[in-house]
Formats: C-alpha cells, sequence, structure tokens
C-alpha cells in the first residue's frame, strides 16, 4: 500500500487533507456527542427542578390543609362538638385560609351537623360511604382524598380529614375541610405564563387513581391520565425521572416527579424542540462549522492539485513520452501550454526538461546506429541458429523466440511478419507437439530446481517443415537451460536452447543395428557353413549321398541369404548416396505380382493372396527388378508381422485426370487384416534398421532394411509410397504405393524411348 502511495502525488496529498480533516471531523463529533449529553441532562434537570417547585408549592399547601385540619380536630371545642365555638373558629379560620372552601364535621354514623360556610341544605347528609369519612374514621392520621366535584360549593375539591376524639379515646365525629383545586390550576396556569415565551409546556397534577387534580389543559375530571401521560406510573410509585416520546408526529420530553406527603404526581411535558432548544442551536452550529471546515479544505485541496500536482502530473506524463524516434518534442506538447508561460518554480522545472529532452535526443541519436547495428547482428546471429531459442523474463513470460523455434511449432512466415502474433501462445503450441508434456514439466522443474543437469530430453509427435507442413514424425530434442544475469548478478531472464538430436540418435542406433547384423546376421549363416563344410571334410566319416545333399543344400541356402544382406546393404547405401541406378523397361503389372507372390509367398499360402487388377491398367516402365523387390518386400512383411494365415488384398486403381486432390498415375495398395501400424510409426518404419516389435517369434531373418528400400527405389522412380491404417473398418495395415503417369505406357506400346535417367539421386532422409 506504500509503495503504491510513493507513485502518486495526488494521492498522498489527498491522504494529506484526510489526516487533517478527519481529526477535526472527529474531535467535532466527540465534542458534540459529549456536550449533548451534558445539554440534554441539563435540559431534563431544568424539567424535573419545574417538576419538584411545582410538588413542593402543592406540598406545602396540602400539609398546611392537613395541618389545619388536624388541629382543629384536637380542639377542645371539637372533642364536645360545641357548635358556637366551633363556627366562630371556621370562620376566624375561612378568612385565614382562602384556599379551604368549606368545613364540616360529621358524627361517628357519617351524618353531616354543621358546615361553614353555613349551608343548612346540607346539614343532616350521610358521608359514611365516602373515602374520606372511612380513611379518616380508620386512621389516627389525616386522609387526604382524590379529587372530586363538591356537592356543597360546586367546584373541584379535595378532602382531608381527620377522627376526632375525646379523652378517653372515643371517637365522636370526624373533622373535614375541602381544599378548593381551583387554586392549583390557576398557579399552573401562572407557571406556564412564564414559560409562555420560551415555548410550549403542559402540567397535570394527578391523584393515586390517575384523575386529575389541576392541569394547564382543562381536561375533564373523571379523565385517566395513565394512558395518556408517560411516566405517571412511575411517579405514582415514588420514583422522579424523565423520558422521550413521539406523539402527534413530535417528540416531547416527559419530566415526572411524586408530591411528598400525598399519592400525587406531578408531570411536565414539553416539546424536545423546545427543551432542549440550546442543544440543537449547538448541534446546528458545530454542523456549520464542520461543513465550512470541510469545504475550506477541500477548496485548498483542488486549489493545490490543479496549481500544483496537476502541472506536475502533466510534466510526469510528457517526460514519458520521450523517444528515440518521436517527431515533435514533448515539452511543447498541447498538455504543457499552461506552464509554459508560468514563471514560477514549475516553469523552471518545465524549462530544465526542455533542455534534458534535447540532451537525451541527442545521446539517441548517437548510440542509435551502433544500437540498431549490435541489435541486428544479434538477430541475424539468433536467426541463422538451427537450434531453437526461447528467452523468458524472470516471471517466466516468453519475451523471445527465434524462427527456428517459432517455425518448428507451426509459426507461418507471414505470421512471424505481421507481428500481431502473441508470444505465450507459442508455449500452447509447443506444448501440444510434446509427447509426454507432464513428464517434461517435471523434468524442467528439476533442472531449474538445480536437483539434476540442466540438459532435459523429450520427444514431439513432429513438427512443421519450411513451408508450414506438419510432418507427424518423432523427433528427439536435447534442451538445455540457462539463466540470464545482469552486470550486477540480478537475475534478468531464462533461456532454453532447442537441438533436435534425432539424427545423432539415428546415428548411434544405425551403430548399434551394424553391430548386431555383423554379430547375428552374418555370423549365423557362416556358422552354419563352416559346420556343413567342416562335416563334409571329414575323413572318418562316411556320409549318405542324401545326406551330403542336405548339407551342400544348406551351405548354398545360407551363402544365398549372405548375399541378399549384402545386397540390400550395397542398395540402400547406393540410395542414401544417390548414386542408385535404374534399368527400365517395359513390364506388365500382372506379372510382376505374379512372380513376386511366387517368391514371397509359399504355394499352400497363396489362397490367402487376392489381387484386384482392373482391365485397363497400363503398362509399366520401370526397373523390374527394383520393383519385383518392392513388391516381394511388402508381401513379405505382410507375412511376418500379420501371420502366415493372414489375408492380404492387393488393389490397383488408374487415374488418368486429376480429380478430388488426387494426382493421376496408377496407385497400388496391400491390405491385410493383422494387428495394424500405430499412426506414430507410419512415418519411422521406412527409417532404415527399423523394427516393429511383433509380439510373436520372426518368421524370417531381416535386418529393418525392406521397407527402406522399397521407399528408396519408389522414390527413384518418382513415385511415392507410404503407410496408414486401414480405413474399412477392419484391422490391419495398408500400404500404397503411387506411380505417376510419366512410368505408363499403353499395351500397345511397341518401342518406347527411356526418360528416366540412368542414375537417380535420391535425397537422404532428415
Amino acid at each position: 500500500m506504500l509503495k503504491f502511495l510513493e507513485r502518486r502525488l495526488t494521492l498522498q496529498l489527498l491522504v494529506f487533507y484526510f489526516l487533517f480533516v478527519l481529526p477535526l471531523l472527529l474531535g467535532g463529533i466527540e465534542l458534540y456527542i459529549f456536550q449533548r449529553d451534558a445539554m440534554q441532562q441539563n435540559a431534563q434537570q431544568a424539567d424535573l427542578g419545574l417538576a419538584r417547585a411545582i410538588t413542593l408549592d402543592v406540598s406545602s399547601h396540602v400539609q398546611a390543609a392537613v395541618e389545619e385540619d388536624q388541629e382543629l380536630a384536637t380542639m377542645q371545642a371539637a372533642q364536645h362538638l360545641d357548635r358556637h365555638q366551633l363556627m366562630a373558629t371556621f370562620a376566624s379560620a375561612y378568612l385565614s385560609h382562602p384556599d379551604i372552601s368549606l368545613y364540616f364535621v360529621c358524627d361517628p354514623s357519617g351524618t353531616m351537623i354543621m358546615n361553614y360556610p353555613p349551608n343548612p341544605q346540607t346539614i343532616g347528609q350521610n358521608f359514611r360511604v365516602r373515602d374520606d369519612f372511612q380513611g379518616a374514621l380508620h386512621s389516627h392520621k389525616p386522609f387526604v382524598s382524590s379529587g372530586r366535584m363538591s356537592v356543597t360549593t360546586k367546584t373541584n375539591v379535595i378532602s382531608i380529614a381527620t377522627r376526632i376524639i375525646d379523652n378517653t379515646q372515643r371517637t365522636v365525629g370526624v373533622m373535614i375541610i375541602n381544599l378548593s383545586l381551583d387554586k392549583f390550576s390557576s398557579r399552573l396556569m401562572m407557571v406556564r405564563q412564564q414559560f409562555a415565551n420560551s415555548g410550549e409546556v403542559h402540567i397535570w397534577i394527578a391523584d393515586g387513581n390517575g384523575l386529575p387534580i389541576a392541569d394547564t389543559e382543562n381536561v375533564p375530571p373523571e379523565t385517566n391520565l395513565l394512558h395518556t401521560l408517560p411516566g405517571l406510573n412511575n411517579a405514582l410509585v415514588g420514583k422522579v425521572g424523565s423520558l422521550i416520546q413521539n406523539e402527534q408526529g413530535r417528540d416531547w420530553l416527559y419530566s415526572y416527579m411524586p408530591v411528598s406527603g400525598t399519592n400525587w404526581a406531578v408531570v411536565v411535558q414539553r416539546p424536545t424542540v423546545v427543551a432542549f432548544a440550546t442543544l440543537i442551536s449547538f448541534q446546528n452550529s458545530l454542523l456549520i462549522a464542520l461543513i465550512m471546515l470541510v469545504v475550506g479544505a477541500t477548496f485548498f485541496w483542488f486549489v493545490m492539485h490543479g496549481w500544483v500536482v496537476a502541472p506536475l502530473a502533466h510534466l510526469a506524463q510528457a517526460v514519458t513520452k520521450i523517444r528515440p524516434d518521436q517527431s515533435e518534442k514533448v515539452t511543447n506538447s498541447r498538455i504543457l501550454t499552461k506552464e509554459r508561460h508560468r514563471l514560477d518554480e514549475i516553469g523552471q522545472l518545465l524549462a530544465a526538461f526542455s533542455v534534458m529532452e534535447d540532451d537525451i535526443h541527442t545521446l539517441f541519436r548517437k548510440s542509435d546506429a551502433e544500437s540498431q547495428a549490435r541489435l541486428q547482428t544479434l538477430d541475424a546471429i539468433m536467426r541463422s541458429m538451427e537450434e531453437g531459442v526461447l528467452l523468458e523474463s524472470p516471471d517466466r513470460k516468453v519475451v523471445y523466440a527465434n524462427t527456428s523455434f517459432r517455425r518448428t511449432v507451426g509459426i507461418t512466415p507471414q505470421d512471424l511478419s505481421s507481428g500481431s502474433f502473441e508470444e505465450d501462445i507459442l508455449l500452447e503450441w509447443f506444448a501440444g507437439l510434446l509427447v509426454d508434456s507432464e513428464a517434461y514439466d517435471e523434468a524442467v522443474k528439476r533442472a531449474e530446481d538445480s536437483h539434476s543437469p540442466p540438459v532435459v530430453a523429450f520427444q514431439m509427435h513432429g513438427y512443421y517443415n519450411a513451408v508450414g507442413q506438419f510432418v507427424p514424425v518423432r523427433r528427439d530434442i536435447r534442451m538445455r537451460l540457462f539463466s540470464v544475469y545482469d552486470l550486477a548478478g540480478a537475475l534478468i531472464g531464462h533461456g532454453k536452447i532447442f537441438q533436435d538430436v534425432t539424427q545423432q540418435n539415428q546415428a548411434e542406433q544405425v551403430k548399434k543395428n551394424l553391430l548386431a547384423i555383423v554379430s547375428h546376421e552374418l555370423r549365423t549363416p557362416l556358422t552354419a557353413i563352416q559346420g556343413y563344410a567342416s562335416g563334409l571334410l571329414e575323413t572318418d566319416v562316411e556320409w549318405e549321398p542324401s545326406m551330403q545333399q542336405h548339407c551342400l543344400q544348406q551351405i548354398v541356402q545360407e551363402s544365398n541369404n549372405m548375399a541378399e544382406l549384402v545386397t540390400n546393404l550395397l542398395e540402400m547405401s547406393q540410395v542414401e548416396a544417390g548414386t542408385l541406378r535404374l534399368y527400365p523397361a517395359l513390364y506388365g503389372l500382372d506379372s510382376l505380382l505374379d512372380e513376386a507372390i511366387m517368391h514371397a509367398i509359399p504355394e499352400e499360402e497363396r489362397g490367402h493372396i487376392a489381387v484386384n487388377l482392373p482391365a485397363n491398367v497400363p503398362l509399366l516402365y520401370v526397373d523390374g527388378k527394383r520393383m519385383h523387390m518392392v513388391f516381394r518386400n511388402l508381401l513379405e512383411n505382410a507375412q511376418k508381422y500379420a501371420g502366415y494365415n493372414a489375408r492380404v488384398e492387393i488393389s490397383i486403381r488408374y487415374v488418368q485426370e486429376q480429380a478430388d486432390n488426387e494426382l493421376p498415375g496408377l496407385y497400388l495398395s496391400f491390405a491385410d487384416d493383422g494387428p495394424g501400424i500405430p499412426t506414430h510409426l507410419t512415418e519411422s518404419i521406412f527409417d532404415r534398421f527399423y523394427q516393429i516389435d511383433s509380439g510373436r517369434e520372426r518368421s524370417s531373418s531381416g535386418v529393418g532394411l525392406g521397407l527402406a528400400i522399397c521407399r528408396g527405389f519408389i522414390e527413384a522412380h518418382g513415385g511415392r509410397i507410404w503407410a496408414e491404417k486401414r480405413a474399412d473398418g477392419k484391422t490391419g495395415a495398408l500400404f500404397s504405393i503411387w506411380l505417376p503417369v510419366k512410368l505408363l505406357r499403353e499395351p500397345d506400346v511397341r518401342s518406347v524411348t527411356l526418360e528416366l535417367p540412368d542414375a537417380v539421386e535420391v535425397p537422404t532422409k532428415e
């Protein structure tokens, strides 16, 4: 990653930009998070402070009323139910406590016996079933009731009831006062008015049943606030806190707190946009500051990029285009138009590069001729090499392949001259020619790992000749590996030299076969001749005439075998040397075939030979002796490898005019039903001293010259011989011979002129 950044100045400046901006952004975000929590807590504490102030005010008023009721219940006048004195006390207290709307006393049965302000209509009403009466009757402490509508005063009130007991601890009645709730609502409205400038606020005081005691929203007294005010349940069980809840598409802050001394609770509701106005203002200010920071830093980065980085990038781009063969100076190109008129360091740098470019071109011109001469000499040397040369980069990509290697793998001269051929395809084509690619790869890997000598031997299926035709002949290749280092000793490439050692290996095989001939093919008949001759020369042995005749026949037969072998060797040497002389004459093809069958096939086996001879076959103007030897060798070869009971079919076709890519002339085919010839050996069998292992015992002696002599004789006549698998679905080998038209004569020809030279040179096989 760091290496990649070092290559681009733009990326480096971009990294510095982020290193400058990101800490500021992260610091701003951290400051916002920290201040947000603090400001949010402050806003919540402010609302809780308002709720606490309201609870203290409510608690003080309720407590004053409780103390007032408790004080009245302990008076002597109350213990004796002295109406005159109690009425006077009520009148005085009524003036002192305007929040108290009614004073009244019930006897132990719950019947009202007096009230103030006086209301005779309510005297005698029974309050036994009311919660305030029952609560006071069963408690030693004052009981505070829930809010309700007073029947007497027709106002929202709460009742505070205290049991009246005499000196004997006997209950003589219940002292009850009604505390007006309208006073609480008016105070809550005053608080709301104080917050009118800062925003919207809602306040509720609810009793233990969730019914409203006082509020700023004028909700009906029977409304249950437990279902509408979040947090009220928590406050009624003595908890203090705040929460945020969304209602009607707005977020609201609810602050709740219980009223001490009662089972009441106070809930304050404000919109979060009002409660957190300071936080939102801080958030917006911080966001604007961060945006201005990013915009300013981005503007600075773009200015730096356009004024410094982009000119340097243009200059670097122009410098990379400096070439020996360029027609125009790169420092005068259009991409540097703006920079050429600058007077600062960028302009000075461009002027320095312009001078450097002139110097570089001067050096290019001085060294170009010498470099071209060296390259041409080196390329000529590589092209003239018969060995294939392949050069690879350290990462095993092909960088050069000489003409010999490319031609061997099948690249035509047109492909070589076009320059558009992909070099990597060479390796794919080369791998397709390998006989065993896995063994080749393993040998190369061992050689590269220095576990074996840097020489690898392998075989190829064939090769492409100079005209681009594929020749399916196995080739023995010796490859030498080497590494290329620069002057500093660093590895800059790998090389492979491919040498065709097929002829060398064949020469070695020829030597081995010659030794085998001397040791076996000549020694065996000589030993037999010597044995029979020595036996006949024995004076102490009397031979029967029949036995003497047999020994002499064996001596003659072995002598003929030796003479035939020597003749084959001499004629093979003449074929290879190009000094074979032909003695042509007119012959009928049927007579040549009959004579070959008679000499090659025993009489009892001739029934397996089928000859398909058309009626219009012309006469042959050939060397009869050599042609007879060709036919005889093919028949003996079929009998040797296909077996004595093999069926041999001889077919003849006479093509007078060229058609379907078939040359005019005489075509002969010898097909047997034996095991056949492997495809990769169809050319090798015509090599001298080459024999196929048939898997059976040899029927006659031989040194592998028969087919080589056949090809030499046929080619000396201007014809062609080849081998292939049968195409009619049967197993076996098929040998075909093509004789040109110049060797054919019509049957009525009486005299002919010799068209073939007396001596025909036969090219030596590659």
